[in-house]
């Protein structure tokens, strides 16, 4: 895997070239097997799959690309509770943002969800589907017969 980095007042910052895209901040919700509890992470969107790393940043699971049948997100709005509005005013409501990732294996299908920053769901979205359509048009395209 190649590495840009870009320099800025002394730090570094590196994200994956040809493709990749890195979203820190983001938190495992739900559907995936063996996780039971949320986990904050960063997401990685590459070429072939989808991976979510921990914090610490180990590999926690991958979503490989041929599997996703589609990636959508949705905003959810919380007025704010009675006691939260009368102590926050306007502030008391918030907008959560999520990614949701559908995959279909020979093992069985899924739906992950994750809690992502503002503004970012769509952008997320609009580039897993792009990628699942990419390596399906390629694999169509090298199969005989189709």
């Amino acid at each position: 895997m190649r590495i840009m980095a870009l320099v800025m007042g002394g730090f570094v910052l590196a994200s994956p070239a040809l493709g990749g895209d890195s979203f820190p901040g983001t938190e495992y919700v739900s559907g995936k097997g063996g996780f039971q509890s949320k986990v904050k992470g960063t997401l990685l969107i590459e070429e072939n799959d989808v991976r979510f790393m921990a914090e610490t940043g180990g590999a926690l699971f991958s979503i490989p690309m041929t599997s996703v049948v589609k990636a959508s997100n949705s905003r959810e709005h919380d007025g704010g509770s009675f006691g939260r509005k009368a102590a926050l005013g306007i502030f008391a409501s918030k907008t959560e943002e999520f990614l949701q990732i559908e995959a279909r294996s020979e093992q069985g299908a899924e739906a992950v969800v994750f809690k992502c920053k503002k503004k970012t769901g769509a952008g997320m979205a609009a580039k897993i589907n792009f990628l699942a359509d990419k390596l399906k048009e390629q694999h169509a395209a090298s199969t005989p017969g189709k």
